[in-house]
C-alpha cells in the first residue's frame, strides 16, 4: 500500500469516526432539549401551584386576622367586668376588716365588762348595751358607706 491509500483511509476513517461523534452528539442534545422541556413544564407547574397557594394563604392570613381582632375586642369588652370583681374583691376585703374591728371591740367590751363584774361592779343596764350595740352598728355603717364612696371613685378614674 501506498502513502496516499493509507492517508485517504485514515481520512475515509477520520471522517466515518467524526460523523459517527456528531451522530451521538445531536442525540445527547436531543435528550438534553427533552430534559430541558420537562424541566421547564414542571416549573410551570410549580409556578401555578404556588400562585392558586398564595391566593389560599392570603385568604387564610385575612382570615386568622379578622379571628384575632374579634378575639382581642372580646378581651376588651371584659375589662370592665375584671375591674368590678376587683371592686368586689377589694369591697369584701374591706368589709371583712370592718367585721373584725367590730368583733374585736365587742370581744374587748365584753372582757371588761365581765372584769368589772368579777370585781363586783355593778352589770351594765340595757341601756348601755343598746349604746354599744348601736355604735357597733355605726361603725360597720361607716365602714361600708367609705368602701361604698371609693368603690365609686375608681369607676369615675
Amino acid at each position: 500500500m501506498e502513502n496516499n491509500e493509507i492517508i485517504a483511509w485514515s481520512v475515509a476513517l477520520a471522517a466515518i469516526a467524526f460523523v459517527i461523534l456528531c451522530g451521538f452528539i445531536i442525540s445527547l442534545l436531543k435528550t438534553a432539549q427533552r430534559s430541558l422541556v420537562t424541566a421547564q413544564s414542571a416549573m410551570q407547574e410549580v409556578k401555578e401551584t404556588v400562585e392558586g397557594l398564595q391566593g389560599e394563604v392570603k385568604k387564610l392570613a385575612e382570615s386568622v386576622n379578622d379571628t384575632a381582632e374579634n378575639i382581642k375586642s372580646k378581651l376588651q369588652s371584659t375589662d370592665p367586668l375584671f375591674h368590678a370583681v376587683q371592686d368586689v374583691g377589694v369591697l369584701i376585703s374591706e368589709v371583712t376588716g370592718t367585721a373584725r374591728r367590730a368583733t374585736e371591740n365587742l370581744a374587748n367590751t365584753l372582757r371588761e365588762q365581765t372584769a368589772s363584774k368579777d370585781g363586783n361592779n355593778p352589770s351594765p343596764s340595757w341601756l348601755q348595751w343598746a349604746a354599744l350595740a348601736s355604735r357597733l352598728i355605726m361603725s360597720a355603717q361607716k365602714g361600708w358607706k367609705q368602701q361604698k364612696d371609693r368603690s365609686y371613685a375608681k369607676e369615675e378614674i
